[in-house]
């Protein structure tokens, strides 16, 4: 159960960059 516990933070800052890196390429792109 621990060890599911911490994979969820990992799973949105995983997330979050990958938003984060797509967002600031498409606003480059413009």
């Amino acid at each position: 159960m621990n060890q599911y516990n911490s994979s969820i933070p990992k799973f949105i800052v995983s997330v979050f960059l990958i938003v984060t890196g797509f967002f600031s390429s498409t606003i480059k792109a413009q």
